[in-house]
């Protein structure tokens, strides 16, 4: 059986001894290739998370948009009742007013009608 050179991956410098120096050195290079693949998965989970937020988020605006809408058909529906109420009774005041204006400028009248006769 022939022994084969099979070189330690620790051995940072190819010289055939792995010093201290190295093995530190070697576990800091696993542990930041296991860190940047943790921070890799934590990216995919934010931009998974970030696209089912974002979804939820255009529902429940689409659904608040479309709820303002009958809110805001009803208030105007509402506010033309309210208007046509008001002109009515405006049409109301504005006769009764002239009515009464016409009144008082026909006692007026005959007021002064009588006032001359008398003079």
């Amino acid at each position: 059986m022939s022994e084969e050179n099979v070189k330690n991956p620790m051995d940072l410098n190819g010289d055939g001894k792995v010093t201290l120096g190295e093995k530190v050195q070697y576990g800091v290079g696993k542990a930041q290739g296991k860190v940047e693949k943790a921070i890799g998965d934590i990216a995919d989970d934010a931009k998974e998370a970030y696209g089912k937020a974002k979804e939820k988020g255009k529902e429940y605006y689409d659904v608040a948009k479309e709820k303002g809408k009958v809110y805001y058909d009803a208030a105007k529906e509402k506010a033309k009742d309210v208007y046509e109420d008001v002109a009515e009774d405006a049409k109301e005041a504005y006769a009764e007013a002239k009515e009464k204006g016409k009144e008082y400028i026909d006692k007026g009248k005959a007021k002064i009608q009588e006032l001359k006769d008398k003079a």
